[in-house]
């Protein structure tokens, strides 16, 4: 399976979910909370109370929470 027929399957089965992403730093959780957003799923970012990266989110447009209530409203978590 190549990167492209990967990036499909994936996306294929998170169409319709919502997908929490648990963390928001530059080398990973950005990355693809943005990937993700681009494309079409609906994308929440779990953070710690108080996190240095929760403005920067929500500047980016994603739906903010503490970590625990994002994980409750997904159907899919990522943790990075």
């Amino acid at each position: 399976m190549n990167d492209k027929e990967l990036e499909e399957l994936i996306l294929k089965c998170y169409r319709g979910k919502t997908v929490a992403i648990l963390g928001y730093r530059e080398n990973g959780g950005r990355q693809r909370a943005h990937f993700l957003k681009n494309r079409g799923i609906n994308v929440i970012i779990g953070l710690r109370i108080g996190d240095e990266c929760w403005e920067e989110a929500k500047k980016d447009g994603f739906k903010v929470l503490p970590v625990w209530e994002a994980a409750e409203q997904a159907q899919v978590a990522q943790v990075w």
